[in-house]
């Protein structure tokens, strides 16, 4: 990184930083450089724009948090989580710029209802490289790699022909956004997930570069905290079973699971 690039990530958290302008003032000089094939001065400022961008993204995903937004702010983390690899897969020395972001966005992950995901069977036809517009033929190679950098542009495949074979329900999706929801045609998407967890770390995280993590803790509730409980319901511990087939027959009450937020990061 050089010292105009230092200078920007320094500011990074500044409340009043403008990350659109600046991505739009160091974009000018990635096509300056480009022109001039200097790839190394190209591909830095292609890192700089990645920065910000994720920097810009992340303070969007709190905004969105902050108004209940989830599905927006999960789908959003995803596409944070995506630049950060491209990031770190293409530049060297640029951890430290996206690493606390990197920890907050697998916990805030961690803490979503979604388990259940659609995935696309689909079959390829035919394939163009986003750098040089050749068509990507086992073959006959046109030199450039998705998912590099050249000359500050990042390389990827654009999928002109492609048909679609089946769709099929997930627990690990290739694109986290696809989450199943309930829902038809008349009635449309209906959101039927709780998002309680998610409720509860924003009455404490005020700020987007407040530190935080949480500890889980397992105890047993007495079933006279449960009242109207019967033998047919679903158990109480979210199990999926008849509370008869689960908890009535545990001596010590009814498993439940208790989420403590606490400021700080642990591992990093």
């Amino acid at each position: 990184m050089n010292k105009k690039a230092t200078e920007i990530i320094k500011h990074l958290l500044d409340e009043d930083f403008d990350y659109d302008k600046t991505i739009a003032d160091i974009d000018e000089l990635r096509i300056r450089y480009r022109q001039q094939q200097d790839e190394d001065n190209a591909n830095n400022a292609w890192a700089i724009i990645t920065i910000v961008g994720i920097h810009r993204d992340f303070r969007k995903v709190f905004s969105m948090l902050k108004n209940r937004q989830y599905y927006d702010a999960w789908c959003l983390l995803e596409q944070i989580e995506i630049s950060i690899g491209n990031l770190l897969r293409n530049i060297k020395g640029v951890e430290n710029t996206v690493k606390y972001i990197s920890v907050i966005v697998r916990q805030l992950q961690s803490l979503y209802p979604y388990k259940m995901f659609m995935s696309t069977e689909i079959v390829i036809k035919e394939r163009t490289c986003s750098i040089c517009g050749k068509k990507r033929i086992i073959r006959q190679h046109c030199g450039h790699f998705p998912g590099r950098v050249y000359l500050g542009e990042f390389c990827s495949d654009i999928i002109n022909k492609w048909e679609l074979k089946g769709v099929s329900l997930v627990y690990n999706p290739e694109h986290k956004y696809a989450v199943a929801f309930l829902g038809n045609g008349k009635e449309g998407q209906k959101d039927h997930y709780n998002y309680l967890l998610l409720d509860g770390l924003m009455e404490l995280w005020k700020d987007p570069y407040a530190a935080w993590h949480y500890t889980i803790k397992h105890i047993h509730k007495s079933p006279k905290e449960f009242p109207g409980l019967h033998d047919s319901d679903n158990c109480p511990c979210g199990s999926g079973k008849k509370y008869s087939d689960c908890c009535k027959n545990d001596p010590e009450g009814i498993k439940h699971v208790v989420y403590e937020f606490r400021p700080g990061l642990v591992g990093v």
